[in-house]
């Protein structure tokens, strides 16, 4: 059995956890199993979880406030373990310290993995991930990316050009998402929704990344027109309390559900009539597949990658337009037939096969 160190989980669940654990509940874990590491004083995201499945969780200084004691942590974990294979899940190159610490140990197989194609972080971040970015292949040897849009944010030409550059999807258990008009009706009955209402979804983290605000002034928008409409909002973060006063602010508290994090949001899109993500940057969100999946229309901001096009259902709107015709194509969404898709692109059955057979091969 191969055992892969994972670095990147952290403990507030997004992109990059959904990604792991997706994986990992999918791989053969008599073959291959994931160990993390842990720099938060809480626990990781679904931890318990994780330790049930045979995970080893070290804990680690944190990179922010203890760079140096972070990296010879992480040295001694992989060379005392004899981790052959060091997996950093990365959303930007503003801190390499996870695959410095890996190439100090001398694992054998140390992968750099893009999770995200833009940054919200200020000038002076953006200027170091755009110098930190040429250099990511003198520590890693091996490079991930979760579309190609965030390959050429996160690495330099001379990587995405080599043979140790690869695609690696966002993968999800496509059978869950199937549409079950059962499902919805039960979802929307615990929601006290009833089948009057349009029911307009999003699913993210409360961040400036995923844009709720516009979202507020669509909805806003288009609740004027038809009363007949309620958003919910599945998920929590830093700006949840600034979203709440402007809804609160548009006289909308009726309108707009915060149900924070949830555990069944694959039930959630049956109930949904529209799936909404004006994000400002993606590399490609789980969510959006996870929508298409469940047959919803999708709206999306053209700043997302046309990489996540993977039905008709989808439309693009540049978030410099104008809320009317965000509304409009609202409308267009609501037209759609649900149906089961058949696209194995993003089947985590598949996925996950071809990952562990990669990790086998390169581990030994």
């Amino acid at each position: 059995m191969i055992r892969v160190l994972q670095i990147g989980m952290t403990n507030n669940l997004g992109g990059i956890e959904c990604y792991l654990m997706n994986y990992y509940k999918n791989i053969d874990r008599k073959e291959v199993q994931f160990d993390f590491v842990n720099m938060y004083d809480s626990k990781l995201c679904f931890q318990d979880e994780l330790i049930k499945f045979g995970s080893r969780i070290y804990s680690v200084p944190s990179y922010y406030k203890h760079p140096l004691r972070y990296i010879n942590k992480i040295k001694h974990i992989i060379k005392d373990n004899n981790y052959n294979i060091v997996h950093c899940n990365m959303n930007s190159a503003v801190f390499l310290y996870p695959i410095i610490a890996a190439k100090m140990a001398k694992a054998k197989i140390i992968i750099a993995h893009s999770h995200n194609s833009s940054s919200d972080k200020g000038i002076i971040k953006s200027l170091l991930h755009n110098l930190n970015k040429h250099f990511i292949y003198l520590f890693a040897n091996e490079f991930f990316a979760c579309s190609e849009r965030a390959g050429e944010w996160f690495f330099s030409k001379r990587v995405r050009n080599s043979d140790n550059y690869r695609i690696i999807n966002n993968a999800i258990e496509i059978d869950k998402y199937v549409f079950d008009k059962s499902i919805r009706q039960r979802k929307r009955e615990e929601l006290g929704i009833t089948d009057e209402y349009i029911l307009i979804g999003h699913v993210g983290r409360f961040n400036k990344q995923k844009n709720h605000s516009l979202l507020i002034d669509i909805f806003d928008n288009y609740h004027k027109k038809n009363i007949k409409s309620k958003l919910i909002l599945v998920g929590q973060g830093p700006l949840m309390n600034k979203i709440k006063n402007k809804v609160n602010k548009l006289n909308l508290q009726k309108d707009v559900l915060f149900l924070g994090l949830r555990n069944d949001t694959y039930e959630l899109y049956q109930a949904f009539d529209v799936f909404i993500l004006p994000s400002l940057y993606e590399g490609l969100p789980l969510v959006g597949v996870e929508a298409q999946y469940s047959g919803l229309g999708c709206i999306f901001s053209s700043n997302i990658s046309k990489e996540l096009k993977i039905t008709n259902n989808c439309f693009y709107v540049g978030l410099n337009r104008s809320l009317d015709e965000w509304c409009k194509n609202i409308d267009k969404a609501l037209n759609i037939c649900r149906k089961k898709v058949n696209y194995e692109k993003y089947n985590i059955k598949f996925c996950s096969k071809d990952l562990q057979t990669y990790y086998i091969k390169k581990g030994y």
